[in-house]
């Protein structure tokens, strides 16, 4: 799958789910699939956070995945705070019995501040469906969303306030991923459809990165959580797989895997030193703990890799 046909598959891929989806049957010990997004913990790099169509789930070493809290919402944007230990922020889609409560079918931009057991509404909701989220420490703390309901596009949403405006986000289309660095007057970042883009101003204007092609769709993106310099992105054929910047995303180099094409990578996640891990929608999920020079395989189509045969 190249070209056309691959941005075909992932556009089908990351489309809204109906309703239906959301009564999906949930097993008490999950198979991880449909994955949106992830993040290492902070304390513990050796615990993973997956946010999935059906809820968010934890992974820790040696152990079945686990699901976090009661709610089994579908968390299509997701994002931890890359300091404060259990803060984590995502949009999607409600489960049924929260539907039935709320009869709001867009969750806006959520906040959990217990690491993802109980979630809390708290911008735009009933309006936003953020399918990709990053938090920037750029005036205190923003969120930045790339919304696909109502008024579509750009939003930044204050961290202490909720208060949330859509920006003009000119050049920037079919965002399939963002991430912001984590110095506050660096630069944002967005992958799309049609290569990789950065904004030096708050997400108001966005260039196009020259190095990579804009025949590359760029399906996930972030940058390490304390060097500004060091950003992962997965680039889909035609292009490198997984790769590393080391100068804040002007310049690329091969990092790790290239997935089938057909196994689309929808998220990536950077832990303090040198842990990287990377996930399809399939639910085949990787990590790295030495800068992507080796890698383990964790899930295998949603299953723990050693029970997956």
């Amino acid at each position: 799958m190249h070209g056309a046909a691959f941005v075909l598959a992932l556009v089908a891929l990351l489309s809204v789910p109906s309703v239906g989806t959301w009564a999906q049957a949930i097993d008490p010990s999950p198979e991880v699939h449909h994955i949106h997004g992830l993040a290492v913990d902070q304390r513990d790099p050796d615990l993973l956070y997956v946010a999935t169509h059906t809820g968010l789930v934890l992974l820790r070493t040696g152990r079945k995945p686990e699901w976090v809290g009661m709610h089994r919402f579908d968390l299509m944007g997701f994002t931890a705070h890359p300091h404060e230990t259990g803060l984590m922020y995502a949009s999607g889609h409600p489960d049924v019995i929260t539907y039935r409560q709320d009869g709001v079918g867009h969750l806006g931009l959520l906040a959990s501040r217990d690491g993802g057991r109980t979630w809390q509404s708290i911008s735009l909701k009933g309006e936003a469906d953020f399918h990709a989220l990053a938090f920037s420490p750029r005036d205190g703390g923003q969120l930045y969303g790339w919304s696909v309901a109502g008024q579509s596009g750009l939003y930044r949403i204050s961290a202490a306030t909720g208060s949330g405006e859509r920006l003009p986000g000119r050049g920037l289309s079919e965002v399939l991923a963002l991430s912001a660095s984590p110095d506050p007057d660096g630069p944002l970042l967005a992958g799309t459809r049609a290569g990789l883009l950065m904004s030096r101003d708050g997400g108001v204007a966005w260039t196009r990165v020259p190095t990579v092609s804009a025949d590359v769709a760029v399906t996930a993106l972030a940058h390490h959580v304390t060097d500004p310099k060091v950003v992962y992105a997965y680039l889909a054929r035609p292009g490198p797989g997984l790769a590393r910047s080391g100068d804040g995303g002007s310049t690329w180099e091969p990092a790790g895997p290239l997935m089938d094409p057909s196994m689309v990578v929808t998220a990536l996640a950077v832990g303090r030193g040198n842990h990287v891990a990377l996930a399809t929608m399939g639910g085949d999920l990787m990590r790295s703990r030495d800068e992507g020079r080796t890698w383990e395989v964790v899930l295998r189509r949603g299953r723990p890799a050693d029970r997956s045969r």
